[in-house]
Order: structure tokens, then sequence, then C-alpha cells
């Protein structure tokens, strides 16, 4: 989705207005529970809120000029690398096999035998459309974003396919990206 980002690739930005801000804090803290009590200090009134359209679909949402959040179409709002780092402790993670990084980094999606082989974890289940955390075995910090495309349950029992679509990874253009102007 950003293998090829650039700020230049936003068309159209606005701030948002303190009553749409609400509806994205809901939406954000929906997806991501652990937020809850800290989304007032992580996304306050002042500076505002900003939108940028990147492409037909894609939303991102910054404070200031730093991105901190991503939408794509309907799809859950899911946060950048960068403020994943911030606050490493706040998300739903999974964590892949060391042999799916090098794939990852490249901007492949998460297959299932990724997530069920050994040294992979998947602690809670979730259905198809949850944003999710990407960790590697044996790695400190998060290797990507993705959405799950089967639930946690269907990944186990079938173990074939695509489990996770990757949506942002380190080194991809919105992670280089440190401002959209």
């Amino acid at each position: 989705m950003f293998k090829k980002f650039a700020a230049s690739d936003c068309s159209q930005s606005s701030q948002v207005k303190s009553s749409a801000q609400r509806g994205i804090k809901a939406k954000i803290t929906e997806h991501h529970p652990a937020l809850e009590d800290i989304i007032d200090e992580v996304l306050p009134k002042k500076p505002p809120l900003y939108q940028f359209r990147a492409g037909q679909h894609l939303t991102v949402f910054c404070r200031g000029s730093e991105p901190l959040f991503f939408e794509h179409r309907d799809g859950p709002v899911l946060p950048t690398l960068r403020f994943v780092h911030q606050y490493p402790d706040l998300w739903t993670k999974y964590t892949v096999d060391k042999g799916a990084i090098p794939f990852i980094l490249g901007g492949a999606d998460i297959m299932c035998r990724g997530l069920t082989s050994a040294g992979a974890i998947m602690p809670v289940d979730l259905e198809a459309g949850s944003g999710i955390i990407i960790m590697a075995e044996g790695k400190e910090h998060a290797l990507a974003v993705g959405v799950l495309k089967k639930s946690t349950k269907e990944i186990r029992a079938t173990n074939s396919g695509v489990g996770v679509e990757c949506c942002h990874f380190l080194g991809d253009g919105l992670f280089q990206t440190n401002s959209i102007d």
C-alpha cells in the first residue's frame, strides 16, 4: 500500500473539525481499545488533526504534519509504525517466524504458515478485518502493520493462503516520510 508512497502523493488536505475528530477517536479506540485512556493525549485539540488524501481510497491522519494513523477505504484505522514504536505496549501484536522477515520487508503479505509455525504467536482470537501489529520472532520492534484476511481460528484450521494483508512495513514510503506538508 505504501511501498512507493511519497508525501507528494497526497493531493488534498483539510483540518478535521472537532466533531469529526471525536468520531475518528471513537473509531481508533474501537479498533485499539488500549488507546482509550490516552487518546486525548495522543490526539489533543491543539495542534489540530489534519487528514490527507493519498489516492482515491487512502486517508492519512496527521498531528501537525506528523503521520499518526491511516485508513484504507472503510477498513480499520491503523497506526503508522513510527507511532507504534512510540507506544509499543498498546497494540494487538502477532509474531511471525524469522523466515518471514525478508518477505515482509519486501512488502509481501503474511502467509498463514508464517503465523502458525514454531516461533510464531497469535495471542488473541480476532475476526477477519481486524488491524494488527506484526512483530518478528526474536526482534524488539514492530515490523509491519496489517489487516487480518481470515479469522485466527480459520488461520489455524486451514494453515494455507494469505493470513494478513501487509499495509505498512519498515522501510516503505510512509515509514521514510517524517512529515506531510
